[in-house]
């Protein structure tokens, strides 16, 4: 019970890492808009610890969750979050069973650059409507951010641009973490 809590804690650590980075919205909207770029260097060290220290399947999509019923928590949830949250966290599932669990870094890298980009299927609505994004932001602050960026944030370029940039960063990160990463020879949640 204590492990479980511990696996616990941790996850909701790298989701306290998404909220920390997105709280620095209220002071612009491109903060908001471009808060996956920065989460992915800070939410980096809670994913590694995570699976370093329980490298179990179901890490991954533990984290999605957390972050999707957050969010939801906190009504800035939406479908193509939930949606992104769920595929995001099947396929990085995927890359660690693939690459293996605990067995080395490649898949702990891999699958951490694909839930770098959770962010995006929540800041995606900006590109596809606007509105619903007016609807989810403090109405207090709804005024600063339409002022500041015309009610259109960022080109599609732009888009693009921030999801490599997020990559890059997510894989340059965990990379850095990883370089002396000693592996369980077994799920240490199991452990006696």
């Amino acid at each position: 019970m204590e492990k479980a809590l511990k696996v616990i804690g941790l996850a909701l650590l790298y989701v306290l890492a998404f909220v920390v980075v997105e709280t620095l919205g209220r002071f612009h909207p491109y903060a908001w808009t471009y808060s996956a770029v920065l989460a992915a260097v800070v939410a980096a060290w809670p994913y590694f610890k995570l699976c370093q220290r329980y490298p179990m399947p179901g890490v991954a999509m533990l984290c999605a969750v957390l972050l999707l019923m957050f969010n939801f928590a906190i009504g800035q949830g939406h479908e193509l979050l939930a949606l992104g949250c769920f595929i995001l966290g099947f396929v990085a599932e995927g890359l660690r069973k693939l690459f293996g669990n605990y067995r080395g870094r490649t898949g702990v890298i891999t699958s951490y650059a694909v839930m770098s980009l959770i962010p995006f299927s929540k800041t995606c609505v900006l590109w596809i409507n606007y509105d619903i994004v007016k609807q989810m932001i403090i109405p207090n602050f709804q005024n600063i951010y339409y002022a500041s960026t015309g009610g259109r944030l960022v080109s599609l370029s732009m888009l693009i641009m921030m999801i490599v940039i997020t990559l890059v960063l997510a894989v340059i990160t965990m990379w850095i973490l990883t370089r002396n990463w000693r592996p369980h020879e077994q799920y240490e949640i199991f452990r006696a």
